[in-house]
């Protein structure tokens, strides 16, 4: 549960309206997001080691990143009982540095390597998924 948390806080979001305006800035953080899916990318050569879709349940979290610089994360995840339970909603302080593409939510930087109208990549973890000696990115995909 610590480990969906701190997902939840290093990839959150502004709510947004779901219309078409040509007058949004397509790269901003600012909107909502959902999760998509985990993937670790080796920190040796690049290469993806694994891109492990979220359950069902998990996908109807949402991380509303604000214009007041407030983050908004309502998380859903299986119970013990394996039954899909809303945990609850944070909110939370953010900043986005897109010169440096880091994201900062309560105290905690995050690097962020994509970011455009559709997708946001967020790194969440750094660990040897594949026992090289070298830490890999641990990668929460998000979509609008």
């Amino acid at each position: 549960m610590k480990k969906l948390l701190f997902l939840a806080v290093s990839a959150g979001f502004i709510f947004t309206s779901c219309n078409n305006n040509d007058d949004e800035d397509p790269n901003s953080i600012v909107g909502t997001w959902r999760p998509v899916s985990e993937k670790a990318i080796s920190g040796k050569n690049g290469n993806t080691l694994y891109n492990d879709p979220h359950s069902t349940c998990y996908k109807k979290s949402t991380f509303n990143f604000k214009s007041n610089n407030t983050l908004s994360s309502t998380i859903y995840d299986e119970n013990s009982n394996g039954n899909c339970e809303n945990f609850g909603t944070e909110t939370s302080p953010y900043s986005f540095n897109a010169g440096n593409m880091q994201l900062t939510v309560d105290g905690d930087t995050s690097e962020v390597l994509v970011l455009n109208s559709k997708e946001l990549h967020v790194v969440s973890d750094y660990d040897d998924v594949n026992g090289d000696g070298v830490d890999d990115k641990i990668i929460l995909v998000l979509a609008r």
